[in-house]
């Protein structure tokens, strides 16, 4: 590809992720939900059924990572806010070694009776991978590090700054920029708050 088509095409890929009709990433959600806290005590039971019920199906290894990814779009263009959108994407990932080799299964049905079944067909499509294999996974030697957690330091969850700040912010931009001679502006906040669980066995 020519490096002038190259820029063309990921310019106009730019523009339409600015969009405000666009669909983005996750379900939509309000804005009281992405300020919902959801205990870690809650996530290790939900580990557990997955490290359990891949267990019961055979797993001679298997680790759960389980993803909350909060994302949230203000979008204005000159003196108009033109979108606000909060979105939600919850799930949880398996990944096992049965019969020597590797198998995965994912699902956003975080439910006990959801979670097992993931548990269940990454173990079965482990043991269909297993007729392929030419050599078994061996894992190396690690030693576990118990229940330990890590948090961005951050002075303010930007999720709990209004909208009004938020949206403020971005019309005064336009304003300045405006003011200074352009015929078009449209400028976004775009902010994201990840949360991820990890366990194995």
């Amino acid at each position: 590809m020519k490096r002038r088509n190259f820029i063309y095409l990921t310019g106009v890929g730019a523009a339409a992720a600015m969009l405000p009709a666009i669909p983005v990433w996750g379900n939509e959600v309000p804005l009281e939900r992405s300020l919902e806290y959801i205990d870690p005590a809650a996530k290790k039971i939900m580990a557990d059924v997955a490290l359990n019920a891949a267990r019961s199906k055979g797993a001679t290894y298997t680790d759960v990572r389980i993803g909350r990814y909060l994302n949230q779009f203000v979008v204005t263009r000159e003196d108009k806010v033109e979108n606000l959108v909060n979105t939600e994407s919850y799930g949880v990932g398996i990944r096992v070694i049965a019969n020597g080799s590797w198998g995965f299964a994912a699902t956003d049905k975080m439910d006990k009776d959801g979670i097992a079944k993931a548990a269940e067909l990454a173990v079965a499509i482990a043991k269909e991978n297993a007729r392929l294999l030419l050599e078994p996974v061996k894992l190396a030697p690690q030693t576990g590090y118990g229940e330990v957690s890590w948090k961005a330091p951050i002075e303010k969850n930007s999720f709990e700054i209004p909208i009004k700040e938020k949206a403020d912010l971005l019309l005064s931009v336009n304003d300045a920029a405006m003011k200074g001679g352009a015929d078009y502006v449209n400028s976004i906040l775009f902010m994201v708050n990840e949360q991820k669980y990890f366990a194995s066995s």
